[in-house]
């Protein structure tokens, strides 16, 4: 092809028609012009597709990922639950005449002592952010319940570590001033395992005339409240992100 141009602006200088060989010149720059422009526009098409299908690929992980969070969140949401409405039970009797009985009380101090482990899949979203792709998706609603997600989540991790601080202290409590291998017993007995009470001559109902049994159970209640009040508002924010990242 070269060298058929090549020839005719031969032809043409051998016969002094430089008029015509200007303009035949400026038409065969013009043509290979087009022809890059042509193979760019091709080229960014190709890349543009690839890009789609990229992002396409993230938000289909993104959704696998939140919905396996949302699985999780629910079941512990429930532990949660029975681990409030354990608490809540406790401190009804707190200075009662009216005690159950000491394997019943300590099955519910082992429920009111439920540690919450909700730990979220997070290795998609952290790709995202550590490569820095999560401002340049298509969808700004998304960009935005993502970067809202994460400071969400920091606020759900500070009321975790608090509740597990809570946890500790009565924890600590129970062992100083109770039977924790009695409480262990109730804990067990829920799951279907048989282990011993203690064979020391300790109830733990001395713990519910105890002002600061109150104040430590008080404590681990208005955590576990706080936590889970967190936890129920996970759950509206990660339905809209499975809403923007639906097929």
């Amino acid at each position: 092809m070269i060298s058929f141009f090549r020839k005719i602006r031969q032809k043409l200088l051998s016969q002094n028609k430089v008029t015509r060989y200007l303009v035949y010149a400026l038409g065969e720059i013009l043509l290979v012009v087009i022809g890059i422009l042509i193979a760019l526009e091709v080229n960014n098409r190709n890349e543009t597709q690839k890009e789609a299908i990229k992002e396409q690929q993230i938000i289909q992980a993104l959704h696998a990922e939140f919905e396996e969070n949302l699985n999780s969140l629910n079941y512990d949401i429930g532990r949660i639950k029975k681990m409030v409405s354990a608490q809540e039970l406790v401190l009804s009797l707190i200075n009662s005449r009216d005690l159950p009985s000491d394997d019943e009380l300590d099955s519910l101090l082992s429920l009111a002592l439920i540690n919450m482990t909700w730990n979220p899949s997070s290795y998609v979203l952290n790709d995202l952010k550590n490569s820095g792709q999560i401002s340049k998706l298509s969808n700004p609603q998304l960009q935005s319940l993502l970067f809202g997600w994460e400071r969400h989540y920091e606020n759900v991790i500070e009321f975790a570590v608090d509740d597990l601080r809570s946890s500790n202290s009565m924890l600590e409590y129970i062992k100083e001033n109770g039977s924790m291998r009695n409480v262990d017993s109730g804990y067990l007995k829920i799951r279907g395992k048989q282990y011993s009470r203690s064979t020391f001559e300790l109830s733990n109902s001395v713990l519910l005339s105890d002002i600061t049994f109150e104040n430590v159970l008080d404590d681990k209640y208005t955590t576990s409240v706080l936590l889970l009040n967190e936890y129920e508002n996970s759950i509206e924010l990660i339905e809209n992100i499975l809403k923007a990242t639906a097929p």
